[in-house]
């Protein structure tokens, strides 16, 4: 997380804002089954609850 925070400023995402995400498992998505984290950021992103 402290890494994700440096490069978040480095990369000019800190003053908006960024989402920090985990994908864990075939139903999430995950196709490298190890864990990654995805520092995501620079738009804002849609959210819907189904």
């Amino acid at each position: 997380i402290v890494v994700a925070r440096q490069l978040a400023f480095a990369n000019g995402l800190k003053q908006r804002g960024y989402r920090l995400v985990i994908n864990t498992g075939p139903e999430a998505g995950q196709s490298v089954f190890h864990l990654h984290l995805h520092l995501i950021g620079g738009r804002r992103m849609p959210f819907r609850f189904q």
